[in-house]
């Protein structure tokens, strides 16, 4: 018996990506839960709320001294958050089972074989908690109401955005294929089946697949799938490979991508590439001199490696020289911001081979435009070796919490951004040499990306000394800068830095680092710090 079809929708995006609800389209909602319901939802450290939160996309309260849950957000994310936490807590007492409308709107079904259910979990649900983290979705064995179960097979619920669905789809389907060799291969070979229903194909959505031989899959794949995985991230397509079967799910321009990039590797296994970068929007070409191709490449690649997973970019040697073999071209694929970060960590590591060779004639640039652009500042040794940081620690900081992509190439700064970005990179990065300087003396009552802690002399004092460990700790976990400065009163103040304000509960941003601040005081005070 072949398996039975996938279900999914397309979820509509109330906001759209990376947008904010208008303030109107908000309310909130409430639901009574039981105490045992309470330490549910929550999980250990909060974990499962902020779970629901991510994939839901709706601010969720448990208020306090009250045994109510609260769900702030626009009408279609409060639906979606009560659905997910009703199916949570229903895990607590039992089986779940799914209407026909839960699985309607943002839901995809897996039907798993019963010898592949245990595989597929993992040791205590860590293989499906890991899809979850990684993918952005919720997942849960589930019945469906008014579907006939059957016993060989039982059904995988993944709720979330489509893209997250679809690539924690196709990683339970390729770990059902390891166990069940052939399970959904076979039937792609008869029919050409991609698994996913027509009302999850709107717009040019779709999934284009190939078979691979052995020795190109165990190539396309690479170490600890790293290859895989790069090929996803430069392309903005899902790729996952299922038995020999590569499935490449995204817009029609993602999958000629990476259908291109895939070519290119398999070519490159062969030992003949012949790449075309004309008439290209997603490539960035960088000469690079000759005797530095070596030094970037690594060895066995791992250098030009490292970069490509830093940034999520494809980065081929065009093997063909400049005339008087001066230079080689080195193709960088993927997505704008992914290339310039790749074409500045590159002419990085040149300018410390041949001092000069990319700066040598540049000045210093700050550029007006609003979008995506680079500007440069000049430095003096001493205080781009403060910005730098043990092991590039610092620079990487003021990256983070600015948004921008902050690189040293020679005696110069490059920080490439968006407007906003690039001016948080600069102020940031202006108030750090400050701090090194003197004290921190700035204006900040305007400013949306930054968060004041008020904190004692004595506290102060502390954090700057023996816990400091513990304050660039959680500037790394939260992806912030902070310094000091005093206020308007006299009184010591953190200042926590940031593009991303965040919620207390969220993996990174400002209100994150705030709390841990608060956390961190309080330990302190009770003689536990330092």
């Amino acid at each position: 018996r072949g398996p039975r079809p996938v279900r999914a929708d397309e979820m509509a995006r109330s906001a759209g990506k990376g947008e904010r609800p208008r303030e109107e389209d908000l309310d909130t909602e409430t639901l009574e839960i039981t105490e045992d319901d309470a330490a549910f939802i929550m999980g250990k450290g909060g974990k499962t709320k902020a779970k629901l939160m991510r994939v839901s996309q709706c601010e969720i309260d448990l208020l306090d001294g009250e045994l109510v849950l609260e769900f702030t957000g626009t009408s279609q994310q409060r639906r979606r958050a009560m659905r997910y936490a009703k199916c949570v807590m229903a895990q607590r007492v039992g089986a779940v089972t799914i209407n026909d409308e839960d699985v309607e709107e943002d839901c995809t079904v897996v039907s798993v074989p019963q010898e592949a259910t245990g595989f597929v979990t993992g040791r205590g649900g860590n293989f499906l908690r890991t899809l979850e983290d990684e993918y952005g979705t919720l997942m849960f064995f589930a019945d469906q109401d008014g579907v006939e179960r059957h016993e060989e097979f039982v059904d995988l619920m993944i709720f979330g955005e489509r893209p997250g669905r679809r690539a924690a789809q196709l990683a339970v389907m390729s770990a059902i294929e390891n166990k069940v060799p052939g399970n959904f291969s076979e039937e792609w070979k008869k029919t050409g089946a991609t698994f996913e229903s027509k009302a999850d194909l709107v717009g040019d959505w779709g999934t284009s697949t190939t078979e691979l031989s052995q020795p190109e899959l165990s190539y396309a794949i690479g170490a600890h799938g790293k290859t895989r995985k790069k090929l996803g991230r430069a392309s903005g397509c899902v790729v996952q490979y299922v038995g020999n079967v590569v499935f490449m799910s995204g817009t029609k321009r993602e999958r000629e991508h990476a259908k291109d990039y895939l070519k290119w590797l398999l070519d490159r296994l062969e030992g003949s590439m012949a790449i075309d970068t004309n008439r290209r929007d997603d490539v960035t070409v960088l000469e690079v001199p000759m005797d530095c191709v070596g030094y970037v490449t690594g060895r066995s690649r791992e250098t030009l490696g490292l970069v490509e997973e830093t940034f999520g970019t494809l980065m081929f040697f065009l093997g063909y020289k400049t005339e008087g073999h001066e230079t080689e071209k080195l193709a960088i694929f993927g997505p704008l911001r992914a290339r310039i970060g790749a074409k500045l960590m590159v002419m990085s590591a040149v300018e410390r081979k041949t001092k000069g060779y990319f700066t040598h004639d540049l000045v210093d640039e700050k550029t007006k435009t609003k979008g995506f652009d680079t500007d440069r500042l000049t430095l003096d040794p001493e205080d781009m070796a403060y910005a730098s940081g043990k092991e590039g620690s610092t620079r990487k900081k003021i990256a983070a919490a600015s948004g921008a992509y902050l690189e040293f190439v020679g005696h110069m700064a490059f920080i490439a951004g968006d407007e906003k970005e690039r001016r948080r990179c600069r102020d940031y990065l202006g108030w750090l040499l400050e701090q090194k300087d003197g004290e921190l003396s700035t204006d900040i009552r305007s400013r949306t990306d930054v968060t004041e802690v008020d904190i004692s002399e004595e506290d102060i004092a502390w954090l700057l000394g023996s816990g400091l460990g513990e304050m660039r700790q959680i500037e790394q976990e939260s992806h912030t800068f902070c310094c000091v400065m005093h206020g308007d009163d006299g009184m010591p103040q953190i200042l926590i830095c940031g593009h991303e304000e965040g919620t207390v509960h969220s993996e990174t941003g400002r209100l994150k680092a705030e709390r841990l601040f608060k956390n961190l005081m309080r330990e302190h005070a009770r003689g536990g710090g330092g």
